[in-house]
């Protein structure tokens, strides 16, 4: 709901960035030149309104929650490895009430043992929201088994997952690099149905691999075998590095998600600060100043497409599908479970209003001896 402020300014609805980092990253992807982004780089986002525009109108939006993962559980394949890095990632968190930590997970170097991050999930009952993977950096396939005990801890603890996705399109067949893609994903998915999976970046690349993203996401969708879906970072980007004011293929996404009545499986999120967020300033704009125009765009090009529906899509993307996936967890709840509800809850009404009638039923019958009484006196 929106409420006007100061100096025309109106306050929308609240952000969750359900894709950003925290540790170390090989900047232009030299790994001897390693750049910390630290508690200053995250807080140019999190730490005051942002200053947004929309369809030429200012607002400002907060961020009110932000899923968060240790790059250095990633970066040069793993320069700490699942115990040390994500504890530090919870020690950050627990101290910065609006961060909310992914566990990273490290399937090669475990060999697909996950007991660590069992450990560290049994130890810390609720702290972690969700896993975090990347097929890409540590170059071992998402249909590779080593995934698996990890989407089984996934499942046991009610966790989304998400996965890092790409796929370059622009090649020959035989060439296509799988490692990170959609189907791939999709495939490991379709094992453990009952698993929300995110495909982060919607296949990256291009507008082709983003088609194929969609693809998937819809496939997965119409066929009912898995909880796919994807966040919209770093879709539909310009050359010059920062957000594009057409945004073709968010825009297919949300039309065809809203045939299929499931637009609740789009993610907003950023990778900050990385690229444009912090890593490369572009376009004489500062990280801030990137992450404002991302939103400003992505809201804007909702508002011209989509018309009435426009408002509730923006509070979905941004905040309420993240909320339900991550926190909210409407979906773990067993559909036996929730329907015994409904008959529990659909049987007590019945009793009630039997008891009801009964009641009525019994009080008219009292009242019709009384007024037979009262008449067979009146003749005597």
């Amino acid at each position: 709901m929106r409420v006007e402020g100061l100096r025309g300014l109106s306050f929308t609805g609240s952000i969750i960035d359900s894709h950003m980092h925290w540790g170390h990253w090989s900047r232009n992807n030299n790994p001897e030149n390693l750049v910390f982004f630290n508690n200053d780089y995250l807080d140019a986002f999190v730490r005051s309104p942002l200053d947004v525009t929309v369809q030429g109108k200012k607002q400002q939006d907060n961020i009110e929650k932000v899923l968060i993962s240790n790059l250095d559980c990633f970066v040069n394949g793993g320069i700490k490895d699942e115990i040390s890095g994500n504890k530090e990632m919870l020690d950050f968190c627990n101290s910065n009430p609006k961060y909310f930590a992914l566990a990273s997970c490290q399937p090669s170097k475990t060999e697909g043992k996950a007991v660590a991050i069992n450990n560290l999930l049994n130890e810390n009952p609720g702290k972690f929201v969700g896993l975090k993977l990347h097929p890409r950096n540590f170059n071992l396939s998402a249909e590779h088994p080593s995934y698996r005990p990890y989407l089984q801890l996934a499942e046991r603890y009610k966790l989304p997952c998400l996965f890092h996705s790409d796929i370059n399109l622009n090649t020959t067949p035989e060439n296509i690099d799988k490692i990170s893609s959609p189907e791939s994903i999709h495939k490991l998915a379709k094992k453990f149905p009952n698993v929300p999976v995110i495909m982060a970046h919607m296949g990256a690349g291009d507008a082709k691999s983003h088609q194929n993203a969609i693809d998937v996401l819809l496939k997965s969708i119409d066929k009912n075998d898995s909880k796919l879906y994807v966040d919209i970072s770093w879709v539909d980007w310009g050359q010059d590095g920062l957000s594009s004011p057409e945004k073709p293929s968010i825009v297919k996404l949300i039309k065809e998600l809203d045939k299929r009545n499931a637009t609740d499986r789009i993610l907003f999120g950023t990778d900050a600060p990385l690229g444009c967020f912090g890593e490369s300033l572009k376009g004489g704009l500062s990280s801030r100043e990137a992450y404002e125009k991302t939103v400003g765009d992505i809201k804007t090009v909702i508002k011209q497409n989509f018309g009435e529906k426009a408002d509730e899509l923006i509070d979905k993307i941004f905040y309420k599908n993240a909320d339900e996936l991550f926190f909210k967890k409407e979906w773990a709840v067993p559909k036996n479970i929730a329907k015994n509800k409904t008959s529990v809850g659909k049987a007590v009404a019945m009793a009630i209003g039997a008891l009801l009638v009964l009641t009525g039923l019994s009080y008219l019958i009292k009242s019709f001896k009384s007024s037979d009484n009262s008449n067979k006196i009146v003749k005597r």
